[in-house]
């Protein structure tokens, strides 16, 4: 691994002393090991250029980028690129879940969400941020300018996690705020009514807009991993309860493969991208399956 490229990973990320510096050394150790990759050429359009095509006006050749490559590019203005971009990051009480002392599920999200603001801003799209549990607990209209980042970096920063999920009335209530079309990322758990969740994403499909969801869970939820007695802890309503993991194991994981495939094949059918992401794993993936729909966009 580059040296750079250390800082994809969750564990690095959050020694770092605040947001600013996760966003700037996750996109850039991102992109620094973009080359061996099938998506080898975001970078160029990170960088706001384009192919140079036949009958595209020579004016806006850009020959430093010719110098450096030898082929041609055309610069790529805001209005050829611009999307309207909200990421919904889900802070009720269970995202703050880390099991062994591993990194949150919340500051997962906050790291992924601070790298996708940096990456999207230095592409010219605007970036809104929307934080929630029951109800939306702060909301940053998207703003396409440069020096937007260090509010929503901030508010980031500040962000803790408190309160129960309520998908649906949330996703409802952002899709009642978007002026234009645009792409709605969210981010969480998913720990919540899976009706009104389903809900909530047909709202925004059937206004137009495109979405991708990032199931954020730990690898402790997902395989439940741990031996003898334990006593859980249900982090947003309070109940307590013990028992033995491994004598139920099995069927928990059975029933946790097929939450997730009825979440694939639901939002596969709704034309919502689906991205489930293990929270001890580098950020990579988020940020691939951001480019390539974004690709897709254009």
């Amino acid at each position: 691994m580059q040296a750079t490229r250390k800082y994809l990973d969750p564990a690095v990320l959050s020694k770092l002393a605040n947001m600013d510096l996760v966003a700037r050394c996750a996109v850039e150790g991102f992109f620094s090991g973009l080359h061996p990759s099938p998506f080898h050429g975001f970078s160029v359009e990170y960088s706001d250029h384009r192919a140079y095509q036949p009958g595209d006006e020579l004016k806006f050749l850009d020959w430093k980028a010719f110098g450096r490559s030898d082929k041609l590019y055309i610069k790529q203005f805001l209005q050829e690129t611009n999307v309207s971009v909200y990421i919904l990051l889900d802070s009720s009480r269970s995202m703050t879940f880390g099991g062994d002392g591993s990194v949150s599920k919340l500051d997962y999200g906050s790291f992924l969400s601070a790298a996708l603001s940096y990456l999207m801003l230095g592409q010219g799209d605007a970036v809104g941020l929307v934080t929630f549990a029951e109800k939306i607990t702060a909301q940053m209209p998207p703003s396409a300018r440069r020096t937007y980042l260090s509010p929503i970096l901030a508010t980031l920063q500040n962000n803790k996690g408190l309160g129960r999920t309520d998908l649906a009335s949330v996703l409802h209530s952002v899709a009642e705020i978007m002026k234009r079309r645009g792409l709605v990322i969210l981010i969480s758990d998913l720990l919540d009514d899976v009706g009104g969740l389903f809900n909530g994403l047909a709202h925004l499909r059937y206004l137009n807009q495109d979405v991708i969801v990032f199931h954020t869970l730990d690898r402790l939820e997902m395989s439940l991993d741990f031996e003898g007695l334990v006593e859980f802890h249900d982090m947003e309503s309070g109940r307590v309860f013990r028992t033995f993991p491994q004598s139920v194991r099995d069927s928990y994981q059975a029933k946790v493969s097929a939450f997730i495939d009825e979440l694939q094949k639901t939002t596969g059918r709704g034309k919502i991208d689906y991205c489930l992401l293990d929270t001890s794993q580098p950020l990579d993936k988020g940020l691939i399956s951001y480019l390539a729909k974004r690709k897709a966009m254009m």
